[in-house]
């Protein structure tokens, strides 16, 4: 199983053609905001769902109504706030990207100190739900992931492997956070190295997609050190990893869906990268916008 790395270049080559055809306005409309929150990869918010649907006795109107506030105040503000940072410690480096530099903030149409503000705001709220209405152990989850990604963002983005991992460490808390947002107690120990193996696994098709697009050295200097087919082993291993964890779970008789749910959308969307080209265009569309 091998890249095809010619066929996702053209396709790069395509969006690019695209982008310069079909210029951007300097203001900021509403679209703009959204994009700093990074709305598409919002679906990492199913492990959230996979360790709060393991655990809960029933699912009713309480259980979707915290899970539905747990994603605004977690996804939409917290993360989105983090997301706002994130773009503004890559502004530098995103000016300097074919594509990226067509986001809000390095094309101007949203100002440094706006999407300051903006961040700020978005994660006090987060934070204020996440203490105030589901209390502190999950209002200390929520300073963790801004902890992790504030060391991402500053430290370790640069560092090769070193980013996988760190990037892959906040999969494992989603599992947890569903599982105690339900039971109060319950830390699915087993889900949660699932969880890391699968963000382990597709945090390398990143890796794999931006690779292919010019000007990468510029966006993320760490690819530099994945040479040939170190992101497929990689893939693998993950693989390796998430099925062994499944197998060991002593808690399978409450985790078996979510596994199975996770192990099929690896098959499927990470090592399918490999072999079927409408992944391969998904994940090319996705991650290069």
């Amino acid at each position: 199983m091998t890249m095809n790395t010619k066929t996702i270049a053209l396709e790069v080559d395509a969006v690019k053609t695209n982008a310069a055809a079909n210029p951007t306005s300097v203001s900021a409309g509403f679209s703009d905001y959204l994009a700093l929150i990074r709305l598409k990869f919002h679906l990492n918010f199913a492990l959230v769902i996979y360790g709060a649907a393991s655990f809960t006795d029933r699912f009713d109107l309480n259980f979707f109504s915290s899970l539905l506030l747990l994603y605004i105040s977690f996804n939409v503000f917290l993360y989105g706030g983090i997301y706002t940072i994130n773009a503004i410690t890559d502004l530098e480096k995103d000016a300097k990207h074919p594509l990226k530099c067509h986001r809000p903030l390095p094309s101007g149409r949203i100002s440094k100190n706006t999407a300051i503000g903006l961040a700020a705001t978005l994660i006090s709220i987060g934070l204020l739900i996440g203490f105030g209405y589901f209390g502190p152990t999950i209002g200390v989850i929520y300073l963790a992931f801004i902890g992790i990604n504030l060391f991402y963002s500053l430290v370790a983005r640069e560092i090769p492997y070193v980013e996988l991992f760190v990037n892959a460490s906040t999969m494992p808390l989603r599992t947890m956070m569903g599982a105690l947002m339900v039971t109060g107690h319950v830390i699915p120990v087993a889900l949660m190295i699932g969880a890391f193996c699968k963000g382990i696994g597709f945090l390398t098709i990143r890796r794999i997609v931006e690779k292919n697009v010019a000007g990468w050295k510029e966006g993320r200097p760490a690819l530099k050190a994945y040479q040939g087919n170190v992101m497929l082993w990689i893939q693998l291993a993950g693989g390796v990893g998430l099925l062994l964890a499944f197998a060991l779970d002593p808690l399978i008789h409450q985790t078996y869906i979510a596994f199975g749910f996770m192990a099929l959308y690896y098959a499927v969307f990470c090592l399918g990268i490999h072999v079927f080209p409408s992944i391969r265009r998904y994940w090319q569309k996705l991650y290069t916008s």
